[in-house]
């Protein structure tokens, strides 16, 4: 399998492993599928770095963010909240961590449950309504704030 080749694929699909027939299969121009994967390499960093700049703009509507008192931890069953005013301790499953992780990475309303949908199979479409309900529990709770 082309570098190129072997590139594209772990992108769409999150996955970097490779098949025994894909790895045994010969790179026509090893040269040419190298110097394909560094432009592609170039691309990506050159857009995330637009991306970078334009997330750490603190003004920007829709931004989801952990209130100031509310403390996150992973764990090995999903994640906790800890609200320091009060003390509460909430229990997150695994659906519940993976939209905190979104709101912590800056996501708005919108691309949360798109970026969920990329990085989870659902096929059911059960973890769309609930990261929707949760994320409006945690509003309501004045745990995250926009």
């Amino acid at each position: 399998m082309s570098y190129f080749a072997l590139l594209k694929t772990a992108w769409k699909s999150g996955q970097f492993r490779i098949t025994d027939s894909a790895a045994s299969e010969k790179d026509a121009d090893p040269a040419l599928s190298r110097a394909r994967v560094q432009k592609e390499i170039e691309e990506i960093i050159e857009r995330e770095a637009g991306d970078a700049v334009y997330c750490l703009n603190v003004a920007r509507e829709g931004i989801m963010k952990l209130a100031p008192f509310v403390k996150f931890r992973e764990e090995k069953f999903g994640a906790v909240l800890f609200e320091t005013r009060s003390e509460k301790v909430y229990t997150l499953s695994p659906t519940g961590a993976a939209v905190v992780r979104e709101v912590i990475a800056g996501a708005d309303s919108k691309s949360l449950i798109d970026n969920l949908k990329i990085k989870y199979e659902d096929k059911t479409g059960k973890m769309e309504k609930e990261a929707v309900d949760f994320l409006a529990s945690l509003k309501e709770k004045g745990l995250v704030t926009e």
